[in-house]
């Protein structure tokens, strides 16, 4: 592989990456983009199943959004969004629950029929219940509580029967373990509203998905005569080779880049089990199917899968891909992360933290010339808009 042409070698040809490659490209400069896989596009490729029409996101639900204007700017000279707005029902002992957490969702829980500012003070009141609780539990003053855990964070954020109906299980699943032993860092806050908008993404100015699919999204942005591509190639096998006057974005995992010579960084990984159904069919996923959500949030324990995407109800655009009654539906179930699988959730407490630094500290040492991006490389998890945000920002600095 002749590397001498180039000026910037991207590793990774996700979100991230393409976004840093067109800016880079588009004011001339020689890039080159590798990835490790037989696609662009990374974790949002999708592709259109030739059948039913159906866009089938390979590694879960990916819904833009964000208020970012300079995002949003840059994102859309790349496709069209169907203005598709996201709701998610969560079920729990058999029915279904606006999420996150509002006004219906109280009232249904707690079987009220409550205002805004009653319910509002019985959630407090519920809160400070379970504080007292804890504490008594622990003897300690009130005054001098302050969360272990996620399940004291929980709990005194929302009270005992919000917490354990719709965090609790769920959240034990993702992460397989029991709360207590999940960091309280985890659950900053939860947004619960006493308003009846259900909307998953009340704070976005902007959100849809694309109307050509995500894949389509990254192939304009690397669509420049100034980018070359070569898919299923793996860093290690050139990262000696590489002249020095080249600047390497790399956006994988830090660990593995350095052989994992400190140990491995701590991850949650997917797995995902898909198939095309038929609605007209009994089953029970045939009627979930029915009921018309791109996904629908499972809360309870029993349930070992976290959630069902049901693809074809993002295409709003499309109502002959919704009114069909074939349907694609995929199960999400947490699973552990071992060196090697696909890495989706950064397990984020203070010794991973102080790994991950050790790691960069080292890089600098040995590859100078190679800047860490994207949610692996930064050892963070981005929503979409996040990573184009950073990906700007990090392109301006090296044009500059």
């Amino acid at each position: 592989m002749e590397l001498e042409k180039y000026d910037f070698l991207i590793v990774g040809a996700g979100i991230f990456g393409a976004t840093v490659a067109e800016r880079l490209a588009s004011e001339g400069k020689k890039v080159l983009v590798i990835d490790r896989r037989d696609h662009i596009a990374g974790n949002i490729f999708s592709y259109t199943d030739s059948a039913t029409g159906i866009e089938i996101h390979k590694y879960g639900s990916h819904i833009f959004h964000t208020e970012n204007e300079e995002v949003w700017n840059y994102i859309t000279r790349f496709t069209e969004f169907n203005g598709y707005v996201h709701t998610v029902p969560t079920r729990h002992n058999g029915e279904f629950f606006p999420m996150p957490v509002n006004l219906d969702t109280i009232n249904k829980l707690y079987e009220k029929d409550m205002t805004a500012e009653e319910a509002e003070a019985f959630v407090n009141a519920e809160a400070e219940k379970a504080v007292a609780e804890i504490c008594a539990h622990k003897g300690i003053e009130i005054a001098d509580f302050n969360p272990d855990n996620f399940s004291e964070q929980g709990r005194s954020l929302v009270g005992d029967k919000l917490y354990e109906a719709f965090l609790k299980n769920y959240t034990e699943k993702q992460w397989n373990t029991n709360a207590e032993n999940i960091s309280a860092d985890i659950l900053k806050r939860i947004p619960v509203r006493f308003s009846k908008d259900n909307r998953y993404f009340m704070n976005a100015k902007y959100q849809g998905i694309p109307k050509d699919g995500y894949t389509k999204i990254v192939e304009k942005m690397l669509a420049n005569d100034n980018i070359d591509i070569k898919l299923e190639t793996d860093f290690n096998s050139l990262k000696y080779d590489i002249p020095a006057h080249i600047t390497v974005v790399y956006c994988g995992q830090i660990d593995q880049l350095l052989d994992y010579e400190f140990g491995v960084l701590p991850y949650r990984s997917l797995r995902f089990e898909s198939e095309m159904i038929d609605e007209n069919d009994d089953s029970e996923i045939s009627k979930d199917s029915k009921y018309g959500y791109a996904v629908i949030n499972e809360a309870d324990a029993e349930v070992a899968y976290t959630r069902t995407h049901f693809y074809k109800y993002y295409q709003i655009h499309q109502p002959e891909v919704i009114n069909q009654s074939m349907s694609f539906i995929c199960r999400e179930y947490p699973n552990d992360y071992t060196k090697g699988e696909e890495a989706y959730y950064p397990v984020n407490n203070p010794q991973s933290q102080e790994l991950y630094q050790r790691y960069v500290d080292r890089l600098k040492e040995i590859h100078p010339n190679i800047i860490l991006g994207g949610r692996l490389g930064a050892y963070q998890y981005w929503d979409m808009d996040v990573a184009v945000g950073y990906a700007l920002k990090l392109a301006s600095q090296l044009l500059s």
